[in-house]
């Protein structure tokens, strides 16, 4: 009974800090460093007095925190200095990691799922998390390619205009994460998109446009003086959606449904080895 409050405990804690950050970083694309000081602490207070109750029945619960932590840590330090997403997404990884040192144990919130679905995967519920958080970001692509698709149809397959030259790898990653938008509508007023294009002046005084292909993934969300006052038309662009919300979703995810990603690659394993 007190693991399973602790449990309880354990999840209301990382979904309400999820929550307010996902809040802050949707209104004002920060999340102050209170949400971290104040959850981290109580996570990790939580986590040890979890560990501590079950130390006889479940020795190597702290090894694996442990190990979990520091590997999430390091995992959550370098996607941030490699630019791959921001410092509120690597602090939430490591609350996240700090506060569920072990899989949730409440059978009684989780819907009657398969047998695999429920018992039979490990992995930490922060890298479970991560995974899910990941499919959950993917599946936006579908709605952007859509979009594009027609865009494509409205402008008579012209979507590239003036980026004719670019390589088919810039152009698909392009049209999977990105859409176009009016120049005069990113200098106009306050937006959350991301420009993923960059523009220089060539040989002749023009303009000339470029992809930024794999460095979007690392843009900045400040646009101010990207889009050149000569530039007009439509720009490339992506919507600069916090991935706190995908967090949050992959939380979610992770306790009614596991890890989805693992679960299905475990299902495809097993499918094969008995066909």
């Amino acid at each position: 009974m007190v693991n399973a409050l602790l449990d309880l405990l354990r999840l209301g804690l990382c979904l309400s800090f999820l929550t307010v950050a996902s809040i802050y970083d949707l209104k004002f694309r920060e999340v102050p460093n209170t949400v971290w000081i104040i959850s981290a602490p109580i996570g990790l207070t939580l986590s040890a007095i979890s560990l501590a109750l079950n130390i006889s029945s479940r020795p190597l619960d702290a090894l694996i925190w442990t190990v979990t932590l520091i590997i999430v840590s390091g995992l959550s330090l370098a996607l941030f200095y490699l630019g791959l997403w921001g410092g509120a997404d690597a602090k939430a990884l490591i609350c996240l990691a700090a506060s569920m040192p072990t899989r949730l144990n409440i059978e009684a919130i989780r819907p009657m799922l398969e047998q695999c679905l429920q018992n039979s995967f490990s992995l930490p519920i922060s890298i479970s998390t991560l995974n899910n958080s990941v499919l959950a970001a993917a599946l936006l692509t579908a709605a952007i390619a859509l979009r594009n698709l027609i865009d494509l149809a409205r402008s008579g397959g012209k979507i590239f205009e003036g980026l004719e030259g670019e390589g088919l790898i810039k152009k698909t990653l392009a049209f999977m994460t990105g859409y176009r938008v009016d120049a005069e509508k990113l200098r106009s007023k306050r937006h959350h998109y991301i420009v993923i294009e960059e523009f220089s002046v060539g040989s002749n005084g023009s303009f000339k446009r470029q992809l930024k292909g794999l460095r979007l993934l690392g843009a900045e969300n400040d646009v101010e003086g990207k889009v050149p006052e000569d530039i007009c038309g439509k720009i490339w662009v992506t919507p600069a959606l916090p991935f706190l919300l995908f967090m949050e979703a992959g939380l979610i995810m992770t306790v009614f449904l596991g890890d989805v990603i693992f679960c299905s690659t475990f299902i495809f394993m097993k499918s094969m080895s008995t066909a």
